[in-house]
């Protein structure tokens, strides 16, 4: 048994690359539906298309969406059913995705995408997955920078946030067993 100390920061980004690169096909045997991107890369995905690159402020790629989202997926103290409702969220976006343009939502150009997101907001699930989505961007936005978004305090020092002290400092380090 080897042990090894890995702080969290990098476990969750490393994890969350692997898991993102992981391409899989999943079937819906209702639809006969074929999809093939995972929940997370759909999540950035329409992250980057919720919060584009602007001139005005900070896009969701610019804030580290993804280091955000490893860190909020990872997190024991989201409910569990809120955390899977999400992740649902992303694959009823990928299936509607391929059911209108029959390819998925990350291959979507950006006026396919508006569409179809402005077509799923019309049903309860896709309102959640929006607003959901928004959430947790405006979070990054807001988040110290440990938690692995707003880096540089790019998100603060765009709204002129004063955050207030004391700020979170130290990285937490965790023992594997591999």
């Amino acid at each position: 048994m080897i042990k090894s100390c890995v702080s969290r920061r990098v476990f969750l980004g490393t994890s969350f690359i692997f898991g993102s690169g992981a391409f899989y096909w999943m079937r819906n045997s209702n639809s006969k539906v074929y999809l093939y991107a995972n929940e997370t890369q759909v999540l950035l995905h329409a992250a980057y298309h919720l919060f584009p690159p602007s001139p005005l402020g900070p896009s969701a790629k610019e804030l580290h969406i993804a280091s955000y989202l490893a860190f909020v997926l990872e997190d024991k103290r989201i409910m569990k059913r809120d955390r899977d409702y999400f992740l649902k969220g992303a694959y009823w976006l990928e299936e509607s995705a391929f059911e209108e343009y029959g390819a998925s939502f990350i291959n979507l150009n950006q006026e396919d995408k508006e569409e179809l997101l402005l077509k799923v907001s019309q049903d309860r699930w896709g309102r959640n997955f929006i607003y959901t989505s928004l959430g947790y961007i405006f979070e990054a936005l807001l988040s110290a920078p440990i938690y692995g978004s707003n880096p540089k305090q790019i998100g603060w020092k765009w709204l002129e946030h004063n955050p207030g002290f004391p700020q979170p400092k130290f990285t937490q380090e965790i023992t594997y067993e591999v």
